[in-house]
């Protein structure tokens, strides 16, 4: 079957990060697509393991014209996923992590489906099987493990999404013109998936496909746990970009802030700032000014300041105990 007309292009993004277990499983899956037009990029994010060579010896043995990008220094999910949209051709977009498998009709499938949808259709999901890191299949599916639903939804999905995400990504097909729309990946986030359907839920529909069309795998590591500090950051700047940004109505406001109040927010904010600062995370510029507008005391001033100088959290805590107690005894006299 050659390339036509009739084939859109789809660009396959496939991320690697310590995955030298399941990359060439997954790559596998992915040469194996029925599908004759599919640009394919791969990136491994600095792997600490050999994902890398063993990334370099399946492509030599199978002598295939995909790119493959391996990163100097760990950039993390979003901007990895930046860089390779920067590189995409394709009319549309699908994305596999290196430890999870597609089945082999997806791309020839989902293709099919999405040429007959309208325009305003974005993305296109199903379910996916889980396994685990032998591939012996596991009793749940991925949605039924991350939500109850009668039947997966679909349409205009931010109010469903704003309640937890359940898509797998690796099932889904997106339509470019979503990117352009509604802009990349936000690399103050440490995931990816969650906060892109949201911002696209907006814009475009979601379609189900009925069919599974992947294989996620649970790994039992300890990167998860590695990661607990950053996920929490994350969570917590979706919602007060949500809030800040008008997205949420008032009773979603009650759910998310436990008030209708903007100064509830700004005090979820100084708890974030806080408590990324304590863990050594990069504070985005916006909500630093964003956190000076609405709390604009010595104390956050000094928390600014410390964190742009590059001031550890141990010492900004020295500065302002010395703040206190020079406060306290200028009082005193």
């Amino acid at each position: 079957m050659s390339r036509s007309e009739n084939f859109p292009l789809v660009t396959a993004f496939v991320g690697c990060y310590n995955h030298s277990r399941f990359v060439e499983q997954c790559l596998d899956s992915v040469k194996h697509q029925t599908y004759p037009n599919l640009q394919v990029i791969i990136f491994d994010d600095c792997s600490k393991d050999n994902s890398v060579a063993v990334i370099d010896t399946w492509l030599k043995k199978h002598r295939l014209d995909w790119q493959f990008i391996p990163h100097k220094r760990n950039i993390g999910i979003c901007a990895s996923l930046n860089e390779v949209l920067r590189l995409a051709r394709g009319k549309y977009i699908s994305m596999v992590a290196a430890d999870d498998v597609w089945l082999s009709d997806k791309t020839a499938r989902q293709v099919e489906m999405m040429e007959q949808l309208p325009g305003d259709v974005g993305v296109l999901y199903s379910d996916a099987f889980q396994i685990d890191e032998n591939g012996e299949a596991l009793p749940q599916m991925f949605v039924e493990a991350h939500r109850e639903f009668v039947v997966p939804p679909e349409g205009f999905l931010f109010d469903v999404l704003l309640e937890g995400n359940f898509i797998p990504a690796m099932t889904t097909l997106i339509r470019r013109e979503c990117f352009t729309k509604v802009g990349t990946y936000d690399e103050d986030l440490c995931f990816e998936d969650w906060d892109m359907w949201m911002r696209i839920s907006r814009t475009f529909r979601f379609v189900y496909d009925t069919i599974p069309a992947a294989k996620y795998r649970i790994v039992l590591s300890s990167a998860s746990r590695a990661m607990s500090g950053a996920m929490w950051r994350s969570a917590k700047l979706l919602r007060v970009k949500y809030f800040f940004r008008g997205w949420l109505n008032a009773e979603q406001r009650r759910r998310w802030l436990n008030a209708v109040q903007e100064r509830n927010a700004a005090l979820d904010l100084d708890g974030t700032v806080w408590r990324s600062y304590q863990l050594g995370l990069h504070i985005p510029l916006r909500w630093k000014i964003t956190l000076l507008r609405h709390n604009c005391s010595a104390k956050t001033i000094c928390l600014i300041v410390c964190s742009i100088c590059g001031i550890s959290f141990e010492r900004f805590q020295q500065i302002l105990a010395f703040g206190v107690a020079l406060k306290g005894k200028i009082v005193r006299q």
